[in-house]
């Protein structure tokens, strides 16, 4: 019989691979940059996997509430008004996911490179994106077999990549007890826009909400797949961050401030203490990890994509939801290539993480007002400790946004430039809808 859904283990596997990317093997070199202090920085990485399960509940409850593909598309749609699901739709569309894939693309060429010694880099991540777009639009089986073998794959290595690494690191947690140095620099605006980094490795905490329609039982799996990857993602990213600090000296693992570039944090933590060989095959590794993580954005997005053009566009109206949205995918894949060729790494991480920020605060606040306008409706999930959870998530989440306009104003323009245009295309399609339904 032909599989036509994902099951339990293939969500977690989603949400755990759309986590584990760029973002922790590269988050550190530039939170060092502002700071030093040890305890404010694995406080840096806490409090992000804080934030993220506090999101995680949220969209839990939201998740089991409306078990439809799209995420905050459809939770803001449904609670608040289809303009304000819009423009989160279409942020994630244009660059919520487009920008970590196009990202993680390039990362992917440069490992391979870095690795044989041959080859372009852009054309490597151009054809490992292409080849992953393929595997997607051909069956929910073939889809979930690869993401939960890549998935396991990935955890695997990262796993006996922190094992190795505390087995060989001097073990003195002086370097980690908190002084008065770690108030001063966890009070600091370095420490909110560090929090920007962070925020940005742990995205994708809520990647089975945007494929809520083809999962076998989405009132269970979502919840269940969110919760349990975001707990397990947290615990892998503060144990490599501490493996990280104690066996490579800061100034190896620091980016170069004149040229913003990620460093190869793994690679340059296992020269201390993994055989010579490593150097040479370490590039591959982390190339395949990221492709794990390429894999589930290339499962995620489209579905937002999906079920806007089924909502705004008449002629798509009554398809099934639960099928491979092909189109959609191949749209996405199109949007990441023309980013590999025009975009840089920082500002993007900086935009995106904003304008994702902005939308899971408006999905908090939608949490929290669905359980007062729609106290009748039987909610399969309840989120833990409401309404402190959707709250602490707001505050940190406006927390961070205040310091990053103070921070980095020019960015804004960006955000400015995707929201804007997002108000001129639900303009234009909801005209479109309306006529048509008249």
């Amino acid at each position: 019989m032909k599989q036509s859904h994902f099951g339990t283990v293939s969500a977690i596997s989603i949400v755990i691979a759309n986590m584990i990317g760029t973002g922790v093997f590269t988050g550190l070199g530039y939170q060092l940059l502002t700071i030093q202090d040890f305890a404010a920085i694995i406080s840096l990485w806490v409090i992000g996997g804080l934030l993220s399960l506090c999101g995680a509940f949220v969209y839990a409850e939201l998740g089991a509430l409306f078990p439809h593909s799209g995420g905050e598309y459809r939770y803001l749609s449904d609670v608040f008004h289809p303009s304000i699901g819009f423009l989160s739709g279409w942020t994630s569309s244009t660059i919520g996911f487009t920008a970590p894939l196009a990202m993680s693309a390039i990362a992917v060429g440069n490992y391979v490179v870095a690795s044989i010694g041959i080859g372009h880099p852009m054309i490597i991540g151009l054809i490992t994106l292409l080849t992953l777009t393929a595997i997607h639009t051909m069956s929910h089986k073939a889809s979930g077999a690869f993401q939960s073998f890549s998935t396991g794959a990935k955890v695997l290595f990262v796993t006996l990549l922190i094992i190795f690494g505390f087995s060989h690191a001097e073990w003195n947690f002086d370097h980690f007890a908190p002084t008065i140095s770690t108030a001063q620099q966890m009070t600091s605006p370095s420490f909110a826009v560090s929090l920007i980094y962070v925020i940005f490795a742990y995205s994708g905490w809520n990647a089975s909400a945007y494929i809520a329609s083809e999962l076998k039982n989405p009132e269970r799996d979502v919840p269940l797949s969110i919760i349990v990857g975001t707990v397990f993602v947290t615990i892998i990213y503060v144990l490599i961050n501490m493996m990280f600090l104690m066996v490579a000296p800061i100034n190896e693992l620091t980016v170069n401030p004149e040229t913003m570039m990620p460093k190869e944090l793994v690679v340059i933590a296992g020269s201390h203490f993994l055989p010579p060989v490593f150097a040479t095959i370490s590039g591959l590794i982390i190339a395949f990890m990221l492709i794990s993580s390429m894999s589930a954005m290339v499962v995620a997005g489209p579905r937002v994509l999906r079920s806007m053009v089924n909502e705004y566009m008449p002629s798509q109206k009554g398809k099934d939801i639960s099928t491979i949205p092909v189109k959609s995918i191949w749209i996405q894949t199109g949007i990441a290539v023309l980013m590999i060729f025009t975009s840089t790494y920082d500002t993007l991480i900086v935009f995106t993480t904003f304008l994702i920020t902005l939308f899971s605060s408006l999905t908090a606040l939608a949490a929290i007002y669905a359980r007062f306008s729609m106290r009748s409706v039987h909610r399969p999930y309840r989120m833990f400790a409401f309404p402190a959870t959707p709250v602490l998530f707001l505050l940190i989440n406006l927390w961070i946004m205040q310091k990053t306009i103070q921070d980095k104003p020019m960015d804004m323009y960006y955000v400015a430039g995707i929201l804007l245009s997002g108000v001129i295309a639900y303009l234009f399609f909801s005209r479109k809808k309306y006529q048509v339904n008249q």
